[in-house]
């Protein structure tokens, strides 16, 4: 320990020092969640305007807001480019943010063949451990790859974090590290729970007709994951598995409460896969003390041919709206981005490969617009402008609160018919009079055979 300490100390340099490394035209890689850069992103926002054209990369940063932007509201040195968006990536004005989309599985391989170029990686790490590793606590994801690839790292320490089980994925050794920077050890951020509305628990009821002893999951953070995962404790349901994108306080209580032991999965029996995991301080306790958590990158635990492996897969995931041929937009309002393409094909893929595999998105069936209206979310068209997150071709179960409906193998007609048949009443007879004019309308009343 006392050589790995040696060498630790051996490469710390003060966040200014590391600042001052960054050049004009850089692209500098924050990483994401808990763990993206603050030490870095302190110092380097003494510095706008003193360089140009400064791109910075962040996904789904957990707060606080960026200072760089802060320090820069007009966009005259820094610009964001973001994996997917959060809220604080949505406080960057749009003239100042673009965002570059793929399926979270893609993004390892698309760093390694420089198709996604950085200068700078800066992002929060644990302390050594014992044999020399920093560990990327507390989500792996894309954390190694973006370490390694980067032309400078630097690991900025947080005394808070801590290491975790799991693939190589999930650390580096200091040896493969050229900077270190220490700094005031912010607590890792906790997340409430997301409150369940009676919409919520009536999607996570028509969710649960599909689950079955031994089945594996994929279910995020949300409201409908939280309420599969409450409705799920409280039946008899077991020898669950667990592969999922993102572990969540929900995931947490199932194996508490003795619903999952991964005994019938085929890829890491008897352990919870995953590769982000946030919420909770009791989960970041669990994340730190679980024996069977298997903590990876997200080229693993996204894989749509390593989730197929596991029969009976169910993934849940959420959408924004959908059309009546089955195209599924998940991230945009119209053409104003609000979150990213995220993991949702790359599970909706790789469940429905699975034998006895489904795959499910769920969304309430309407939503209110800040001047009151109700609109709903299922529409003859999508918004124009709107991203297709999900294609028709690949679409299995949509759920809202008034049903679940089956659409793969389904012609255009039965899909129409179908959606219809889920949307809210109050909007069902305008539905059915764009569905005419779109030639899409051919009630043969076979709903109940969905």
């Amino acid at each position: 320990m006392s050589d790995v300490m040696s060498e630790y100390r051996s490469k710390i340099i003060s966040a200014a020092d590391a600042a001052a490394m960054v050049r004009s035209n850089d692209t500098v890689d924050y990483y994401a969640f808990t763990a993206s850069s603050r030490y870095l992103d302190a110092a380097l926002a003494h510095r706008a305007g003193e360089l140009e054209n400064v791109t910075i990369r962040s996904e789904l940063r957990l707060a606080p807001p960026c200072s760089v932007f802060m320090a820069d509201p007009e966009g005259a040195t820094f610009t964001l480019d973001s994996l997917f968006c959060g809220p604080v990536e949505l406080m960057v004005p749009e003239k100042q943010r673009t965002v570059t989309p793929a399926p979270l599985s893609f993004f390892e391989a698309l760093i390694r063949r420089k198709d996604l170029h950085f200068d700078v990686a800066a992002f929060m790490v644990s302390p050594p451990d014992d044999e020399g590793y920093l560990h990327f606590c507390p989500s792996p994801a894309l954390a190694k790859t973006v370490a390694t690839a980067s032309g400078v790292f630097f690991a900025e320490i947080n005394e808070s974090y801590f290491p975790i089980r799991g693939s190589e994925d999930r650390r580096i050794h200091i040896s493969e590290v050229k900077h270190v920077i220490e700094g005031d050890n912010p607590p890792m951020l906790g997340l409430p729970i997301p409150p369940i509305s009676d919409e919520d628990q009536k999607m996570a009821a028509h969710v649960l007709s599909v689950v079955r002893d031994g089945s594996c999951l994929q279910i995020g953070y949300g409201a409908v994951p939280e309420a599969v995962a409450t409705l799920i404790a409280e039946t008899d349901l077991r020898e669950l598995g667990i592969h999922t994108e993102f572990f969540s306080d929900g995931i947490m209580r199932l194996y508490k409460a003795g619903k999952v032991t991964g005994a019938r999965k085929t890829t890491n029996p008897g352990k919870i896969v995953s590769s982000i995991a946030f919420g909770s301080p009791e989960l970041h306790d669990f994340i730190r003390d679980c024996p069977d958590l298997y903590m990876t990158s997200s080229t693993y635990s996204n894989n749509p041919a390593v989730i197929r492996q596991n029969d009976g897969f169910v993934s849940v995931n959420a959408f924004l709206e959908i059309d009546l041929s089955g195209q599924v937009n998940a991230e945009s309002i119209g053409t104003h981005v609000r979150s990213g393409t995220g993991g949702q094909l790359d599970f909706i893929l790789g469940a429905q490969q699975a034998r006895d595999g489904k795959a499910i998105l769920c969304s309430p069936s309407t939503y209110t617009k800040a001047d009151g209206s109700r609109v709903s979310r299922i529409l003859p068209i999508l918004t124009p402008g709107a991203t297709v997150t999900t294609p028709r071709s690949c679409v299995q179960y949509i759920c809202t609160e008034h049903g679940m409906v089956n659409l793969r193998g389904r012609n255009l007609w039965e899909r129409a018919e179908r959606l219809i048949s889920i949307a809210h009443p109050d909007f069902r007879d305008e539905l059915i009079r764009q569905a005419e004019a779109l030639g899409v309308w051919r009630n043969r009343n076979r709903i109940a055979n969905c």
